[in-house]
């Protein structure tokens, strides 16, 4: 057996990812340790007797010798390497949420990490592995040129909208030189552009909740909306192929390019023109404690065992 552990129950995902773990033979989570960034003292004991998880961890680091992997779900981006380092020297596979981290600085001492402990560092968006934009990719026979790929979603222009990046880089793949901003009011629109010479559009904090993808190709139009039903399970199965030794098609750059993709968007925005990601100022990023800290406002203000978090 596999024994999974949570780090920090601050969104819906805890819940949502252990009770698809447990329909995975041979997978079950057997413990947890709350930061109580968003709940109060108590919840993280109320959680694990609603879903049967046999041990609340006291501190953090006597988890590693409990678990064989983690899970780790705070909204705070900045806290996750420091949360996930425990495992990474104990050697545990470690499964980091979305968005990976929120700094360019943040972006290459993980990297750095990875390579100096050589533990595995899943994680991001599970659009990535969205069943209908995997559906997408496969539908384009081989030696047709993509043209230009559009991807729009809605939420936040961070947390929430790393989501749509992530699903372009899912049918696209990673490989972004730069971002331009083309609008800035009401919903963002931005330019990526490909080393490959590909253009993407990124259409950003749509009011209305729905991922589209649209792609232009050397014979014609592909479009592809992506349904919320069963998103979590290809994230979730693949994660447990690499648990279990199997191969996936995973690269932690790959996410962190993400982050990077919206912190250049973030300045084009601001000051306008083309921003390359790899002339990224270090300090440049967002804030996941302010954001944490209104995010959890607006949670604490409902009830603590709500299903939905």
């Amino acid at each position: 057996m596999i024994r999974i552990g949570l780090v920090d129950l601050d969104t819906s995902h805890p819940q949502a990812f252990t009770k698809i773990l447990r329909t995975i033979p041979g997978i079950e989570v057997t413990a947890l340790w709350d930061g109580h960034d968003v709940w109060p003292e108590g919840y993280d004991r109320q959680f694990a007797a609603e879903h049967g998880i046999p041990r609340v961890c006291l501190s953090l680091e006597e988890m590693p010798d409990l678990v064989d992997a983690a899970m780790i779900h705070g909204t705070n981006w900045d806290a996750h390497i420091d949360r996930a380092l425990v495992f990474m020297k104990a050697k545990k596979p470690v499964l980091i949420d979305k968005p990976v981290v929120g700094s360019v600085r943040d972006c290459n001492r993980l990297l750095g990490l990875q390579a100096k402990y050589g533990t595995l560092v899943y994680g991001g968006s599970s659009l990535r592995y969205a069943r209908d934009v995997t559906a997408l990719r496969a539908s384009i026979p081989p030696g047709e040129r993509l043209v230009s790929v559009v991807a729009s979603g809605p939420g936040d222009f961070f947390s929430y909208g790393i989501h749509t990046t992530e699903m372009l880089q899912g049918f696209a793949g990673s490989g972004i030189r730069s971002v331009t901003a083309v609008r800035g009011k009401g919903s963002p629109v931005v330019v990526l552009e490909y080393r490959n010479g590909l253009r993407a559009l990124l259409q950003l904090q749509l009011e209305y909740y729905e991922w589209s993808l649209a792609v232009y190709t050397s014979s014609g139009l592909r479009t592809a909306t992506v349904g919320t039903e069963g998103l979590y399970e290809p994230f979730l199965e693949n994660f447990v192929t690499l648990l279990t030794g199997g191969s996936v098609d995973y690269d932690l750059a790959a996410p962190l390019e993400a982050v990077r993709v919206h912190i250049a968007a973030g300045l084009s925005l601001r000051s306008g023109g083309e921003v390359l990601l790899e002339n990224l100022p270090p300090d440049a990023g967002f804030d996941g404690r302010a954001f944490t800290l209104e995010y959890a406002a607006g949670k604490r203000g409902q009830s603590s065992g709500a299903a939905g978090i």
